[in-house]
């Protein structure tokens, strides 16, 4: 009875030991998981924050390009009248050299007449 006792005993024992064998290893690669995963986590914590500097650049661009355009639309805004006062100021010379030229003929046609 003993010795069915120590060979129950015994089979427990391999049967722990087996079992404690198999958390060991099953630890370790959980350990070993978690160490990969960390360094994981480290790198994908370096792309965010370079993605996050490259949206902060990209949004200052933004806002430097969209100020540069609203001054070019002023800008083109005020050329655009400008050509509009040229254009008014050519065809009023144009009608006073008209003017010259009809009263510089009228002139020379008295001066024919004499």
């Amino acid at each position: 009875m003993l010795e069915d006792d120590l060979a129950k005993a015994e089979e427990k024992s391999e049967t722990f030991e087996n079992k404690h064998k198999e958390l060991e290893l099953e630890l370790t690669n959980m350990n070993t998981s978690l160490k990969k995963m960390e360094a994981t986590e480290g790198m994908q914590a370096e792309r965010e924050d370079k993605l996050e500097n490259s949206i902060r650049e990209l949004e200052a661009t933004k806002a430097d390009l969209s100020i540069r355009a609203e001054n070019a639309e002023r800008q083109i805004q005020v050329l655009e009248e400008n050509i509009l006062k040229l254009e008014s100021d050519i065809e009023k010379e144009q009608e006073a050299h008209n003017n010259t030229k009809d009263e510089l003929a009228a002139v020379n046609a008295e001066i024919d007449d004499i």
